[in-house]
């Protein structure tokens, strides 16, 4: 079935095999114990305010296997059935090539696995199709291969001092491929927010200082996947 932003079922179909408790709930219902089951994931509600979209998530309830994937226009499909969990990757893209969706894609440029591994893991549960690179070089390739296809990265999170080429060298190749990419910049060092953004002259570039929280993450993640009105 598909939702609204508010949960309303704007389309179902069903099919009743096979077999299980949660089949004789109703859609509504259903719709209700997949929102619930995703919060308990630890994932968002899609009615919230300050949290964004809903995330693409894979979650088990009585035996069953929910997934949620968002779609365009606040949009989200829900399907229950038994899912092999190793499918579960190749379920979203099919998906994803069926549906317009929210998916979009990002890219973390950091020298450090374990600093890559934790924002690739809140990227990914924020609906975006993740890559990582070990340098400034390798994201431009990235980003360049895709610029050929016709696809675009919504967001790239650039260590600010990196081997090779840094942080805001980075930034400037990726502004002249892909304009519209939304940058933010993480580092451990003295620059602030507003220094950044006067020495890479892009006021919409946003920072996180190390060491920072999930949570300091994910709020940054939501506040530019949902940019306000006047930007």
């Amino acid at each position: 079935m598909v939702t609204d932003k508010y949960a309303n079922i704007m389309t179902k179909a069903s099919r009743q095999l096979p077999q299980s408790s949660i089949r004789q709930l109703s859609a509504e219902d259903i719709v209700k114990t997949a929102l619930r089951s995703n919060i308990a994931k630890g994932a968002f509600n899609v009615n919230s305010p300050t949290t964004g979209i809903t995330s693409n998530i894979h979650v088990q309830y009585n035996a069953m296997d929910i997934i949620m994937y968002p779609l365009e226009s606040d949009l989200t499909l829900i399907a229950i059935g038994i899912v092999d969990p190793a499918a579960i990757s190749d379920i979203y893209a099919s998906v994803g090539r069926q549906f317009p969706t929210k998916l979009k894609k990002a890219v973390i440029v950091d020298d450090e696995e374990d600093i890559r591994s934790s924002i690739r893991e809140v990227l990914r549960k924020r609906g975006f199709d993740v890559e990582v690179a070990e340098s400034g070089l390798a994201a431009i390739k990235s980003i360049e291969n895709a610029k050929k296809q016709g696809i675009e990265y919504g967001m790239a999170v650039l260590d600010v001092r990196m081997p090779g080429m840094d942080g805001f060298e980075v930034h400037r190749r990726i502004h002249e491929i892909s304009p519209n990419t939304r940058i933010i910049f993480i580092t451990a060092f003295e620059y602030t927010q507003d220094e950044i953004a006067r020495k890479v002259a892009n006021p919409k570039v946003k920072m996180l200082r190390k060491p920072f929280t999930r949570a300091d993450l994910l709020q940054l993640i939501t506040d530019e996947t949902n940019p306000t009105p006047k930007e």
